[in-house]
Order: structure tokens, then C-alpha cells, then sequence
């Protein structure tokens, strides 16, 4: 339920996102969070298009938790959640900022860890990135497919939010932090629930930070060769 006190809106009570990663929660049925786990509709045909509306539903439930706020769905979500910030009018060191940012933070890794998998000696789980990365033929040893991917430079957060459409490929390093910076589309470098195929793939930007008019702040500047 949403409270509002002094003004300020608040949020409903979050998700467990340790039940929501593993399906099971160390606090049991004493867990003040709602269990959520991104296993539970898991039961539409094997398409990448239906699998990504479906493991999206992470992002979506975070958003839910801010009813006041009127999440628009199909839109780009970092777009969504500095929208959010500015309704809210949260500035850069209000706790509610941080706790969202956290959670929304969480959400992105948790979508990323369903959608491409978390073991980085999986053949499939690299096998999926040459898929949404267009990479063609699939290349057939392990080594060779991180040796693709890993040459290519992709926004991390538009292979968490491509919802089956085409993923914007960049030609360096440069234009990659260039448009991360720009857009704001920075992804988590750390996380606990970050799997082995995330921790091989991010890299940090140097030196290179964002903030937004407002006092929103930014992500902590990290992006790189996805």
C-alpha cells in the first residue's frame, strides 16, 4: 500500500529478490517482502520475443511497486525510471532514491541472469548473446563464442531491454561510452546477484561520469564492450 507522508510520496513494500533469484529466502514465511519468483510464468512457447516480455516482468514489478507513478510500458526503462525520479522529485541523496535505485538496479540483473544465463562455462548462455548480438553462424567452441561476443560493443542495458528488436551495435569503445553517457544507460558492475556470463563481460568506463539535471545523479559510470 502507498503512504504519503509530508508531501512526499512513498512506495509499496518491495519484492524479495533473494526468493525472486533462487526461490528460496532465508526468512521464510517471516520475509516482510512479497516472494516473486522469475520462474513462475515460464510457460509460453520458446520464442526469444515471449521469453523477453516474460522475464521483463522484473522490471515491471519494480515499477509496480509506485503505483502513483504511472509506469509506461514498452518504453526504453532507464528513460522510465529517471522519469520516475523526476515525479517523485527525488534528489540525489534522498534514502527513497537510493532504495529504488538499488532495487531497480537489481531487477536489470536479475532479467539479464534469466535471459542469457549465469554460468560462464555454458556454451548456451553465450550461444543466446550471438543470438541477440545477430552474431552469424554461431560460432561451435565456448571459447570462440566469448571470443565474439566479446568483440562486439553493445549497451548492456539494451540487451536487458531489447524486447526481441534490434540491439545498436557500435564501432568502438569510444562511441559505446559516448552513447552510455549520453542516455544515461549505465548497468550495475556490481551486484550480488550478478552471474559468472555478467561479471566476463563488464568493464568499467574510465573517468567518465554523468549527472543529471535535477540532482538525479547517474549510474556510477560503468559500461563498456558487452
Amino acid at each position: 500500500m502507498s503512504v504519503k507522508q509530508n508531501g512526499i510520496k512513498s512506495r509499496q513494500v518491495g519484492i524479495c529478490y533473494q526468493f525472486s533469484e533462487s526461490g528460496r529466502c532465508s526468512y521464510g514465511e517471516s520475509c516482510k517482502f512479497p516472494h516473486f519468483s522469475s520462474n513462475q510464468k515460464k510457460t509460453a512457447p520458446k520464442s526469444r520475443r515471449r521469453a523477453l516480455a516474460v522475464d521483463l516482468n522484473l522490471v515491471e514489478t519494480f515499477f509496480a511497486q509506485y503505483p502513483d507513478f504511472s509506469y509506461r510500458k514498452g518504453r526504453p526503462i532507464v528513460q522510465e525510471f529517471y522519469r520516475m525520479c523526476d515525479f517523485f522529485e527525488w534528489d540525489r541523496d534522498d534514502d527513497e532514491k537510493k532504495t529504488a535505485h538499488e532495487d531497480f538496479k537489481t531487477a536489470m540483473v536479475l532479467t539479464f541472469n534469466t535471459l542469457y544465463g549465469t554460468d560462464v562455462d555454458d556454451i548456451d548462455s553465450w550461444h543466446r548473446l550471438c543470438v541477440a548480438l545477430n552474431i552469424s553462424p554461431l560460432p561451435k567452441g565456448l571459447r570462440e563464442c566469448r571470443r565474439a561476443v566479446q568483440g562486439v560493443y553493445v549497451n548492456l542495458v539494451d540487451l536487458v531491454d531489447t524486447r526481441g528488436g534490434q540491439v545498436e551495435i557500435f564501432d568502438s569503445l569510444e562511441e559505446l561510452q559516448d552513447y552510455t553517457i549520453e542516455t544515461g544507460k549505465f548497468f550495475p558492475k556490481e551486484s550480488a546477484y550478478a552471474g559468472g556470463v555478467l561479471k566476463a563481460l563488464l568493464k568499467e568506463i574510465p573517468n567518465k561520469r554523468r549527472r543529471r539535471p535535477g540532482g538525479v545523479g547517474s549510474y556510477g559510470g560503468y559500461g563498456g564492450p558487452f
